[in-house]
């Protein structure tokens, strides 16, 4: 699988729309007990030509009260205009307490539960088909890009895949994504041909000869 790197802020496109989705869980380490799942919040956006860049990642072996606190932060830091979780028992269970954190903070957004589906390949499937046209970029030296891309490259067969579940949901969610809009460039104003106004718009851009 294709994945692009970028380098920092600087290499972004000057305009994106963000969008996100999650992947919860429930419990922490604890000592003599099986390692728990991660919680996995993923900030994406989407550029004028349909290119997924991710900007940012969170994840962390939490109680579900932990996590909700960490996505109520990049809910108010990127303001994404709609956010995928998984449908289930544990989305049904904690919509309440999503919703409340998003009342107490002043901080909202749409947020969709997409449908549980069990064959681990199919879920994935429209994010594997955008990397592999190469249109899924992310970070280069950051912690939570190896941890998302050791997920994806593991995928189905390593011990986690709760951040390859979180790719799937943004895969699934691209089809309701809106494309960015590119600043407007400067229009031609109705002019009279020939005028001195015309002549002075047709003549701004003519490069300047300089005589020696």
């Amino acid at each position: 699988m294709s994945y692009q790197a970028y380098n920092g802020l600087d290499a972004l496109p000057s305009s994106l729309r963000i969008y996100g989705a999650s992947d919860y869980a429930t419990m922490e380490p604890e000592p003599g007990k099986k390692e728990p799942d991660f919680t996995e919040h993923g900030v994406v956006g989407i550029d004028a030509i349909g290119d997924l860049w991710f900007v940012d990642w969170w994840f962390g072996q939490v109680e579900t009260d932990k996590g909700i606190a960490e996505f109520i932060k990049l809910l108010g830091f990127y303001k994404p205009i709609r956010w995928w979780n998984e449908g289930g028992l544990l989305d049904k269970a904690i919509k309440p307490a999503i919703r409340q954190a998003m009342r107490l903070n002043n901080r909202y957004t749409v947020i969709e539960p997409l449908p549980s589906i069990a064959d681990k390949s199919v879920k994935l499937m429209a994010f594997h088909a955008r990397a592999a046209a190469g249109t899924v970029h992310f970070p280069i030296r950051r912690k939570w890009t190896e941890h998302v891309l050791e997920h994806l490259i593991k995928f189905p067969g390593g011990r986690w895949d709760d951040a390859a579940d979180v790719c799937g949901l943004i895969g699934r969610g691209v089809d309701q994504m809106v494309e960015a809009s590119l600043p407007l460039v400067e229009r031609r104003p109705i002019l009279v041909p020939f005028t001195e106004a015309w002549l002075e718009f047709n003549d701004r851009k003519t490069p300047k000869v300089r005589f020696f």
